[in-house]
């Protein structure tokens, strides 16, 4: 059997069960209530952050992989903090702020499309993200918390997550 993706329907952040899906996964071989149980399982590992899209990667009837694509990381942010667009100034305006933690939760969910090697390297590019669109971390502005970065300041919480990147 080659590999079939199967579009997971959503509705307000869940699985929304449709006829459709259900028929789909059937056909493939799932149970249908398995599958809508293990993505709501993987829905609430990404938790407050938005969901762009889940499909079902199924390999053979007993083999699939669930897949969750949150938006691109600008995209996250701005409906992280209900905004439109970023800030139009980012030197003198904020958008909003994060937490360091918050970062480093979001390189991890975003280890797959930020192609880093270390987790320090994806903290630092989401940092710059962070400035360019006027986001604050831990209420300070993201390039002095990136000159921290390099610093070595924050080097004690992303070692404690760096084995959890390299998975």
């Amino acid at each position: 059997m080659s590999k079939r993706v199967v579009t997971v329907p959503l509705q307000g952040g869940k699985v929304a069960v449709n006829p459709q899906f259900q028929d789909a996964l059937k056909q493939i071989g799932l149970d249908p209530n398995a599958v809508v149980q293990r993505v709501q399982e993987e829905l609430k590992k990404v938790g407050k952050y938005p969901v762009q899209k889940v499909e079902v990667e199924v390999v053979s009837p007993s083999k699939y992989e669930v897949k969750i694509y949150l938006p691109p990381i600008g995209d996250l942010l701005l409906k992280l903090f209900g905004k439109d667009t970023g800030a139009h100034d980012a030197r003198n305006e904020v958008i909003g702020n994060l937490s360091f933690a918050q970062l480093v939760e979001i390189a991890l969910l975003k280890k797959d499309e930020l192609k880093s090697k270390t987790l320090k390297s994806a903290v630092k590019q989401l940092l710059s993200t962070c400035k360019a669109m006027g986001v604050t971390v831990d209420g300070r502005k993201a390039e002095e918390v990136l000159r921290d970065v390099d610093g070595g300041k924050y080097d004690e919480i992303i070692n404690k997550f760096e084995k959890q990147w390299q998975q």
